[in-house]
């Protein structure tokens, strides 16, 4: 069915990014707010990896991937745990599409060394239709990601994504 726009409060990790810290308004229907043209190359970089995940190009992601990434998928499901290496993560990928596992950013920004992707993330699949908003923090190096953080919002509705 649709997903109903709503608004919503604070980043989660504002504490930790206060850059984050800001009201956002997301929808999973529609296309992903463009780059801006002042955009730092690793925001663009995350975006080419997304862009990628959503087209099934795991070989493109992973020559945006550091050979040393780390990513920590938090939660209590059996996908939930770090992935170490280009290929750890691209396996951890490759399952997603079969859960129906969809992203949507709303904003991404980044310097030299991190990358903050504001996002809504969810599964649509028989009898599931749920998302959260999440913010994923990154640490680039040489222009690739060498370690991401996932923060759900819901980690109830982080959890039955991935169940």
């Amino acid at each position: 069915g649709a997903h109903n726009t709503s608004q919503f409060g604070p980043c989660v990790a504002a504490p930790a990014c206060t850059a984050c810290a800001m009201m956002i308004r997301m929808s999973s229907e529609g296309p992903s707010p463009p780059p801006t043209s002042d955009e730092h190359p690793n925001a663009t970089a995350y975006r080419r990896a997304a862009d990628a995940f959503r087209a099934g190009d795991l070989a493109t992601i992973r020559s945006l991937v550091d050979p040393d990434v780390v990513w920590h998928v938090p939660g209590g499901h059996s996908l939930a745990r770090d992935y170490r290496g280009r290929e750890d993560v691209a396996l951890f990928l490759a399952q997603l599409p079969l859960i129906g596992f969809w992203l949507r950013e709303h904003d991404v920004f980044g310097n030299d060394v991190h990358v903050c992707a504001l996002s809504e993330m969810g599964a649509r699949r028989l009898g599931t239709a749920v998302s959260t908003r999440v913010v994923s923090i990154f640490h680039f190096r040489n222009g690739r990601q060498l370690e991401r953080w996932f923060y759900p919002d819901d980690m109830g509705a982080w959890n039955a994504i991935f169940s």
